[in-house]
This record gives C-alpha cells, sequence and structure tokens, in this order.
C-alpha cells in the first residue's frame, strides 16, 4: 500500500485528452454553435428533453455532445476512442451526463445515510467520539450528494464541489484516527481540529482563488487517503482483541485500498455507461455499512469502560 502512495505520487500529469483537439470535432461543433442563437436558439430549446432541461444542458453543451459522437464514430472505426476534455464519452440517459456514477454514488449516498441513522441510534450522545464519527457521516453525505450532482452534469463549479467534499470527508476520517488517539486530552484534541480546519481551509482557498491545479489536488487526496488507510491499520493492529467490531473496520481499509485500484483500470465504458470511475463508486457501496459497525462498537465499548471507572 506504501508504494502504491509513493508511485501515485511520484506520477506526472499529462494530458490525456485529444478528440476535443481534432479537426473533426471543432468543425463540427463551431457549425453547431452557429445554431445557438436567434430563432435557431429558440427551437433548440423547445425541442430539448424536459429532463435535459431539468439537469441544465445548454444548447453549446449539446453541440459538444453530439460533435463527441461524430468524432467517436469517425475514429472509432480506426479502432481509436478518443477522450473529451480529460473524459470518455458516456452516453446520456434520462439527461445525465454520467449514468452509471450517478446510480453508484446515490447508492453511497444511501448508505451512508443508513450509517448515520443507525448510529445515532445504537449510541448514546454522550460516548465518547459520538459527535466525532457524526461529524465524519456528514461529511461523508455531502460528498455523495455532490458527486451525485457532479456526474450528472459536469461543471467547473461541480466539480470543484465534487472535489473538495471527497477531500474533506477523507480528511475527517484521518481526524476521527487523530482525536480517537487524543480521547481524554481536550486541549490535543482542539489543536487536532484546529490543524485539520487550517489546512483544509488553506487548500480550498489555493484550488479556488490561487489555481485549479489537478496534479496538486491527486497528490493530496493520495497522500492523505494513503496515511488514513495505514494509521487506521496499525491501530487496528494494536487494538485486535477490542471485541468483534474490529473486523468490520479491517475490511472497510482493505475495501476502500483495494477499489481504488479500479481507477488505475482506465477503459472506455462499456456500453458507453460503465467505465472504472463508475465501478470504484459501486465498489464502495458496503464501506458505510463496514464503518458503522467499527464506529459503533468502538463508541459503545468505550462508553462501557467509562462507566466501569465510575462505578
Amino acid at each position: 500500500m506504501l508504494w502504491l502512495v509513493l508511485i501515485m505520487l511520484a506520477c506526472p500529469c499529462t494530458l490525456g485528452s485529444w478528440g476535443d483537439q481534432t479537426p473533426v470535432y471543432r468543425s463540427c461543433r463551431g457549425d453547431c454553435l452557429e445554431g445557438c442563437r436567434g430563432d435557431s436558439l429558440e427551437a433548440w430549446r423547445a425541442a430539448q428533453p424536459g429532463l435535459e432541461r431539468l439537469v441544465g444542458w445548454s444548447c453549446a453543451q449539446d453541440c459538444s455532445y453530439s460533435c463527441m459522437w461524430t468524432t467517436v464514430q469517425v475514429y472509432g472505426e480506426k479502432g481509436r476512442v478518443p477522450q473529451f476534455h480529460g473524459k470518455w464519452p458516456f452516453l446520456r440517459v434520462l439527461g445525465l451526463q454520467e449514468p452509471a456514477s450517478v446510480l453508484a454514488s446515490a447508492l453511497n449516498l444511501a448508505a451512508a445515510l443508513h450509517m448515520l441513522g443507525r448510529f445515532v441510534a445504537a449510541v448514546p450522545r454522550g460516548a465518547e467520539m459520538y459527535w466525532v464519527w457524526v461529524f465524519y457521516s456528514l461529511t461523508a453525505i455531502n460528498a455523495w450528494v455532490w458527486s451525485v450532482v457532479f456526474h450528472a452534469m459536469d461543471t467547473p463549479t461541480t466539480e470543484a464541489l465534487d472535489y473538495f467534499s471527497a477531500l474533506l470527508t477523507v480528511l475527517a476520517s484521518l481526524l476521527a484516527f487523530a482525536l480517537r488517539l487524543a480521547v481524554g486530552r481536550p486541549a490535543t484534541q482542539a489543536a487536532l481540529a484546529t490543524a485539520f480546519l487550517a489546512f483544509y481551509g488553506q487548500h480550498v482557498h489555493h484550488m479556488a482563488t490561487v489555481s485549479f491545479d489537478y496534479g496538486y489536488n491527486m497528490k493530496v487526496n493520495v497522500a492523505s487517503g494513503g496515511l488514513n488507510c495505514i494509521a487506521w491499520l496499525i491501530w487496528f493492529c494494536v487494538h485486535r482483541a477490542d471485541g468483534r467490531h474490529i473486523l468490520p473496520g479491517v475490511l472497510g481499509v482493505l475495501l476502500v485500498t483495494s477499489a481504488v485500484l479500479l481507477e488505475v483500470l482506465d477503459f472506455p465504458p462499456i456500453y458507453w455507461v460503465l467505465d472504472s470511475h463508475a465501478l470504484w463508486h459501486f465498489a464502495t457501496v458496503p464501506l458505510p455499512l463496514l464503518w458503522l459497525r467499527f464506529a459503533a462498537g468502538d463508541a459503545l465499548l468505550s462508553e462501557e469502560l467509562k462507566q466501569k471507572k465510575k462505578s
């Protein structure tokens, strides 16, 4: 796992799309955009399907979509599937840009909501780490909401919110680990939470106002995710005798670590719908259920030990 993290951090950023640079695409889109004005635009709006209007497709984006498939048809005959603006071509379904990833993100959202509900019902509010795990759950719910929105319609705003929310969840898990080590030391916990907010705030500020650097963002995510997995696995090894709740935690970390390897299998979407990124999202659906059992079990164990000390 450590070698994987180091290798990914060492990888330079590359420009992976060429479809939008081809003469076929540029000529097609230029001609199409001529119809996005005046009476032609009004005619396009009148003919636009309601779901696509609801999602927010514009005439210019529709031109990009139709010309993308024209280009795919031309180069597909030569056995080459081009990417466009860093993405594989996807077939729109019900107005959704990446329908498989939308479905997978929605399933993860449902699992995260279920996790929070079960945790709140099982663990008393006064238990150690109760609010930490509630905060983590809320960041996960927020991340999957924006993942659904981003995969439904890719815009600079939805992309940024998806990226920032995903990193927030990774950092929240890492913060939960640090706060778990500092249980019983409120001053240390406050310092850790402050450092967490400062780092995340600096990252968002840099990405939003200085430079939306994909390479920098990827390195921060990989480093945070790798450190998070390694730290929790070490903790599970040390606390392996704490109870049956440790195993779901281990399985959760192993699941997310192995599932991320699906991202390496970058291939053109199957039936123009299912790609490696969607598979990665489908693979993480059980994660909140496993993490719930660990978080609830650990919080209840800490509460039980606290009560014994009092008595």
